[in-house]
């Protein structure tokens, strides 16, 4: 078959495989009204009378267990319900593995609600007052959420979520215009930051837990009946139990509905391949040998170039040396000749222990202090559960863009 006959084709097991991707945004969200519950009570003030209070609210649980979803969802209907009540709230979704600083935040901001920046250099601060008098000018509220703030507690400055806390605050002339949402992936990184700040979030905490088995299977059955991103007739019953089995936090598995999504997809991509008509089990486990439960390839894509260059030299090392564990010394110096040979600068070692950092908060990786056996401390880098070999080569495959 021709790529274009390819192209033309109708597939047999897919409707529309982008109601299956890590952007997309379910009309339904089984399992999380109690959530989105939570949220409706705790913005009820600044939805109903907007400008009246600023509201904080956590969002606190692991990967995949629907915090992104719940928090675009809710964005979609605060939206909707300002429009038919005659005023503008304007829901912003800011990532904070892509975006770091209180600059690049404010910058995705005033892109998202289409504001004119001037060419010329503007300090963060400067960036906030724009968007706080276009709020004003157009009489406009703004929702903002702030996903993966993981990622500003692990950073040597906190500043920047110090100041996200308090841009009501700091900017308030009668009315408040700015409410937020952060969404954090671990208990530890909330107790870690400053009490000051942790005075301001820990009033408001809605908890996500786990999926169990039977969650998962509704999330798939819903992605497929209800959103139309596959065929009823071309998945087997028995495939989608067997997701929900080795998925599900009740049999063992992680209760993360991204790994469980993508695996569906991937089985998909399996039947479709070879001609298949029906989704079944034996393609499932075919596709759960190629991702690895620990962690979805969503979360390898969203790795930074020189992240993905760290680990890429992590996985080399440990291959070539047979060994659990690898001093970070070691690696460094690999991830050093990486960057040589394919003329990259190397970066200097305070950001390399910050992908350290940011590999083992994502359960990539683990970092642990040497004991017995070595000259000195130094820290020891393992990947223990993942097979390297496929590992190495899904990693070249994501490095291929950059070259």
């Amino acid at each position: 078959m021709s790529l274009f006959e390819i192209w033309r084709s109708t597939s047999r097991i897919f409707i529309d495989e982008s109601k299956l991707s890590f952007e997309y945004v379910p009309s339904r969200l089984p399992h999380r009204s109690q959530q989105l519950k939570s949220l409706g009570l705790y913005f009820k003030s600044f939805v109903t009378k907007p400008g009246s209070a600023t509201v904080k609210v956590v969002l606190l649980g692991p990967i995949g267990t629907g915090k992104t979803v719940v928090a675009k969802h809710f964005g979609r209907q605060v939206e909707s319900f300002s429009r038919r009540y005659g005023y503008s709230i304007k829901y912003v979704h800011v990532n904070c593995h892509k975006d770091r600083t209180l600059f690049l935040i404010m910058q995705r901001v005033a892109d998202q609600l289409e504001i004119k920046v001037p060419r010329r250099g503007f300090s963060s601060q400067e960036l906030i007052y724009l968007i706080w008098n276009h709020l004003k000018t157009s009489n406009k509220y703004l929702l903002l959420t702030i996903d993966e703030a993981d990622y500003l507690v692990r950073r040597e400055n906190t500043g920047v979520l110090y100041d996200l806390t308090r841009i009501s605050e700091d900017i308030h002339t009668g009315e408040y215009r700015v409410s937020m949402i952060f969404v954090f992936r671990s208990t530890a990184s909330l107790a870690s930051i400053d009490s000051s700040i942790r005075s301001t979030l820990a009033h408001n905490i809605v908890k996500f837990d786990p999926y169990t088995s039977r969650e998962i299977y509704d999330i798939l059955w819903s992605r497929i009946v209800n959103e139309g991103a596959i065929r009823q007739e071309a998945v087997e019953e028995d495939a989608l139990t067997l997701i929900s089995e080795l998925v599900g936090y009740d049999k063992g598995g992680m209760g993360d509905a991204r790994l469980a999504i993508e695996l569906l997809w991937r089985a998909g991509k399996l039947a479709e391949e070879r001609g298949d008509p029906v989704i079944t089990s034996e393609h499932v486990r075919e596709a759960y040998n190629t991702v690895f439960p620990s962690i979805s390839r969503d979360v390898l894509k969203s790795l930074r170039k020189h992240e993905l260059f760290f680990l890429y030299a992590l996985v080399r090392v440990l291959i070539k040396r047979k060994e659990a564990k690898i001093p970070l010394g070691v690696v460094e110096r690999e991830y050093t000749s990486i960057c040589e040979d394919l003329g990259e600068r190397p970066r200097k070692h305070t950001m390399i222990w910050e992908y350290v950092n940011t590999l083992k908060s994502l359960g990539i990786i683990t970092a642990e202090l040497s004991r017995k056996g070595y000259r000195g401390k130094t820290t020891l880098l393992g990947i223990p559960r993942i097979p390297l070999k496929v590992f190495k080569e899904e990693l070249e495959e994501l490095l291929n863009k950059y070259f």
